[in-house]
């Protein structure tokens, strides 16, 4: 009988399928992944049903819905079984590389890992705790949010999140010499906290805290943190005299460089990534493959943050000296300086777009090349006829297209639409062109592994034949911040394979981009829709607007009033029939 097939899973931020040569792009930007079509199956109509990470990975480890289970604060707590949770009762080894603040053991993704690489900073886990109370504790600040409301979102958040931290620190200090080893050019290392120390700082706020919790919001939330203000600012000074020494001396530099060359000082001061790049990832999970035990079949997740912004390529602390070879390789200006993907703010005119658009697409280059280093390991250590390789975005990304950068939560075509492929032993090229999303991952990996899917997954895998006959999906999201269903508007969106219906409950305060109302797209001809072509009575409503209605009628923290109030009485009764 033949053993179990490993599974590697790679996922890539922001990744926007027609930014992929594989999804049609004329550049060259993933020529590797063109090549494993051909032994593949590839999704031209993928999807994640949420512009941004946080509802994204929810979709695609619990292959649920970003909505469902009280809305994806909590991540995959109290949702369906993880990938982690489901391949590890089939037999796997189970390991993550967890460069994503959002999937990790903090938020309900440990359960069922047998090893997770913490490949995130410090930081960005105070962050994620301050994302998910923004709104609430904003509301309460401005008198909208009764107190004992507030504290009964924030208290458990905050309160675990010091645990969190501590065991982060814990966490660090005991894998300090293998990172070093294999992240030495990576800001998670060359940050050089004294972990004991950042402890102390710590354990004082949450004595605090538990103290008095709405006196502590109150002295530190007078306006929402960053991730590195609030605790960041404190711990900023626990790290290791050298390194605060060495940073006076760069950030001294700096202010005189910046008066001769502004652009080089970017790049100085951002010589360690923000992230773990795409080498140094491909590195580790060679590492990984290299010393496993065949005896027991792998699954693995590994998640590359390059193309994340600001959009990096090339390796190490001088990073940016491999830019222009990238850039010249896809057939754009290689004077292009790297440093324009740093620059505060929006560009300022159409040669600035133009630039920042080259640095994506050199960064989607830079990541194809390590996915290719991976699966050539993969095959040179004789693993390719029983591994299963995929290989997707887990949401897209706006590159001026509607006013903005980066994938500020509308679920347009270029924050939402991704790259999808499997290969698997023995595979022939596919071409899946039914609407796919994100909630398919986990059962498609499970069935071409021979493992029957969870009961409570939503998905299906691609070459299910019900997927050949989808007529839509629903995209849903709030913007940004955290999901108070009484407090905020819901997002929404119907995506056929011709149009894309976007719904606002209400504009949200925070939102200066989308437009007022509800829009409509024909996608045969308006493929980057900027022709709105909404109207009351356009015929294609009715049965769009009943989609959403039926998906808001199965919340049970959407109330009957608020759908009445959307669509009227008669589309209400017909979604709670």
């Amino acid at each position: 009988m033949a053993s179990p097939p490993n599974v590697i899973f790679l996922g890539a931020d922001a990744v926007r399928a027609d930014r992929t040569s594989l999804c049609g792009y004329t550049r060259p930007t993933t020529p590797f992944l063109e090549r494993m079509a051909d032994r593949s199956i590839v999704c031209s109509n993928a999807f994640s049903l949420a512009p941004f990470t946080q509802p994204a990975s929810v979709q695609t480890f619990t292959s649920s819905r970003p909505l469902s289970y009280g809305g994806y604060d909590r991540g995959a707590v109290g949702r369906p079984a993880t990938m982690f949770r489901h391949f590890k009762e089939a037999g796997y080894q189970t390991v993550a590389l967890s460069t994503l603040h959002w999937v990790n053991r903090y938020f309900g993704y440990g359960d069922g890992l047998d090893t997770e690489y913490q490949l995130f900073t410090l930081n960005t886990v105070t962050g994620v705790a301050v994302a998910i109370t923004r709104n609430s504790i904003a509301g309460y600040m401005a008198g909208d949010i009764p107190e004992r409301d507030m504290l009964t979102i924030v208290e458990p958040v905050f309160s675990k999140m010091f645990v969190d931290c501590l065991d982060y620190c814990e966490g660090r200090l005991a894998t300090d010499t293998e990172f070093r080893q294999d992240f030495e050019h990576s800001l998670l290392i060359n940050a050089e906290y004294d972990f004991h120390q950042v402890a102390k700082i710590l354990r004082r706020h949450q004595l605090s805290f538990a103290d008095d919790s709405a006196s502590y919001i109150r002295k530190w939330f007078q306006t929402i943190p960053r991730a590195h203000e609030w605790l960041g600012r404190e711990w900023y000074y626990s790290r290791k005299p050298s390194k605060l020494a060495s940073e006076l001396v760069v950030r001294g530099g700096n202010a005189l460089l910046r008066r001769i060359d502004s652009d080089r000082a970017l790049i100085r001061a951002n010589r360690f990534k923000q992230y773990v790049d795409a080498p140094s990832i491909a590195n580790k999970v060679v590492k990984i493959l290299e010393d496993h035990d065949q005896d027991r079949p792998l699954f693995l997740w590994a998640h590359f943050m390059d193309t994340h912004l600001p959009y990096v390529s090339g390796a190490g602390k001088k990073w940016w000296l491999e830019t222009a070879s990238y850039l010249q390789a896809l057939g754009h200006d290689s004077t292009t300086h790297p440093a324009v993907a740093f620059r505060p703010g929006l560009p300022g005119n159409r040669a600035e777009w133009d630039q920042l658009s080259a640095l994506y697409d050199a960064s989607v280059r830079g990541v194809d090349e390590q996915v290719e280093r991976i699966v050539t390991a993969v095959d040179q250590l004789g693993m390719g006829d029983n591994t299963i390789i995929a290989f997707c975005g887990d949401h897209g990304e706006e590159l001026g297209e509607h006013g903005n950068h980066s994938h500020y939560f509308l679920p347009y075509e270029h924050n939402i639409r991704i790259p999808l492929i499997f290969r698997a032993p023995g595979m022939e090229k596919t071409a899946v062109d039914g609407l796919t999303s994100l909630l398919d991952v986990a059962p498609t990996l499970a069935g071409l592994a021979d493992i029957p899917s969870a009961a409570d997954w939503e998905g299906a895998s691609v070459t299910d034949g019900a997927v050949a006959q989808r007529d839509h999906l629903i995209v849903e999201c709030f913007y940004g911040g955290n999901c108070l269903f009484e407090n905020r508007p819901i997002y929404a969106g119907v995506r056929t394979k011709t149009h894309k219906y976007f719904w606002k409950e209400y504009r949200d305060p925070k939102d200066w981009q989308s437009r007022e109302g509800d829009e409509l797209y024909d996608l045969t001809i308006d493929p980057d829709e900027q022709n709105n072509l909404y109207r009351p009575d356009h015929p294609l409503l009715p049965e769009m607007q009943q989609y959403i209605a039926q998906r808001l009628a199965s919340l049970p923290e959407v109330g009957r009033d608020r759908i009445v109030r959307a669509f009227g009485e008669t589309v209400a009764a017909a979604a709670a029939a």
